[in-house]
């Protein structure tokens, strides 16, 4: 939460406020009012950006009814090989369109496969359209990533190093003559053919 900050003093120029803010990573942010009221419009374009086509001017995306369906088929290629685990490209592929505000179905090529006749895929169809699922693809991956670690556990955190400002000098490398001194020199001795094994 950012905290007001005023400044200046009996005869000084008129106060600036200044607004202090804790970051995620626990630094401190010192905010004059222009640039507090800079950084929220960039927030406010990049959620709009990053929100999707689906979402509205504030960056909100359909929930519950109002969402539309996209139906992926999922063929050999969106599972790990001779199993039915999703690749995590797929995984990866529906959080990202259920966060867009998509309500995302699955029709797996080995359900499909297993289906005789129209009426059977219109049934399995009907069914699939009444499904609610959730932003996890893999219950397990929801488990994961929501769970805190448990007691015997141990949670990390690592800081990125810093870069050097300027980079390491490249490597020495042997001193070659240019071509031109290589051609005064001569031609080079010729190298002695290596030996041929016996017949």
């Amino acid at each position: 939460a950012a905290a007001p900050l005023a400044s200046g003093g009996p005869g000084a120029e008129p106060t600036k406020t200044f607004y202090r803010e804790r970051l995620l990573d626990g630094d401190e942010e010192v905010l004059t009012e222009e640039e507090k009221q800079e950084k929220q419009e960039i927030l406010k374009e990049l959620t709009r950006r990053l929100s999707g086509p689906l979402a509205d001017e504030h960056g909100n995306v359909p929930t519950g009814k109002d969402r539309p369906i996209a139906i992926e088929v999922d063929g050999p290629s969106h599972f790990y090989a001779n199993s039915q685990r999703y690749t995590a490209y797929t995984k990866l592929k529906h959080r990202l369109l259920t966060r867009m505000g998509y309500k995302v179905l699955h029709v797996p090529y080995f359900e499909w496969r297993r289906l005789r006749g129209a009426k059977e895929r219109e049934e399995y169809m009907r069914a699939k359209l009444q499904e609610e699922p959730t932003e996890w693809l893999d219950p397990e991956d929801e488990k994961y990533y929501s769970m805190p670690p448990d007691d015997d556990e141990e949670e990390t955190s690592y800081k990125p190093q810093a870069t050097p400002a300027t980079p390491p000098p490249p490597p020495k490398r042997p001193a070659v003559p240019p071509a031109w001194d290589r051609a005064k020199a001569g031609p080079a001795s010729p190298q002695p053919a290596p030996p041929r094994p016996p017949p």
